[in-house]
């Protein structure tokens, strides 16, 4: 089964690098991805967020959310896993960025993403979480495009991005704001 997958996974990466890649993407792809290093692009909308009382509620579920996938992702299943990157495990994956230092499984880049924006989404409605839904898309996609990720990593960062967020908004923000209440109501 899992030979099945790779299988797949790395037959979509081929395809990708000798029929969709082109020098305008080359350029432009490579700048994207890079702006979810260390979460950053997601960590500079969060912010922007906090900023406004309409979308504060939204700003905090995604910390919570974006740390615990932080914990989840890259601090337990990628060591565990330990999924050796897909231009190193086969010669004719060409990697267009320069080489990662970690593992493959999950995508880190996928999971912060979703983590960051699902709660948006959950928080603001899907119409005014659209533009997050397509900038977390387009990251989980550049690092397919880049080859530094098979498809099943990214799958995975979705998947584990999301629960995380659903996490974050359902069960740890209700809890941590309903005793943050209850403590200011016993202050007066």
């Amino acid at each position: 089964m899992l030979e099945a997958i790779q299988n797949i996974d790395v037959n979509i990466l081929y395809y990708i690098q000798d029929h969709l890649r082109t020098p305008f993407l080359n350029d432009i792809v490579p700048k994207f991805t890079s702006l979810g290093n260390a979460g950053i692009i997601w960590i500079v909308i969060v912010i922007c967020l906090l900023l406004f009382q309409k979308t504060g509620k939204a700003a905090k579920c995604s910390v919570i959310s974006m740390l615990l996938c932080l914990l989840t992702v890259n601090l337990l299943i990628k060591n565990i896993v330990a999924r050796v990157r897909p231009y190193d495990a086969f010669e004719l994956v060409r990697c267009i960025i320069p080489p990662e230092r970690d593992y493959s499984f999950p995508s880190g880049h996928a999971a912060i993403a979703w983590a960051a924006m699902v709660p948006v989404c959950i928080n603001l409605g899907w119409k005014a979480g659209l533009p997050a839904v397509i900038a977390a898309t387009l990251m989980s996609l550049s690092r397919l495009y880049v080859c530094v990720h098979y498809p099943s990593d990214v799958i995975a960062g979705f998947i584990i991005g999301t629960a995380c967020a659903l996490i974050s908004c359902k069960l740890i923000y209700p809890a941590i704001s309903g005793k943050i209440q209850r403590a200011e109501r016993d202050k007066k």
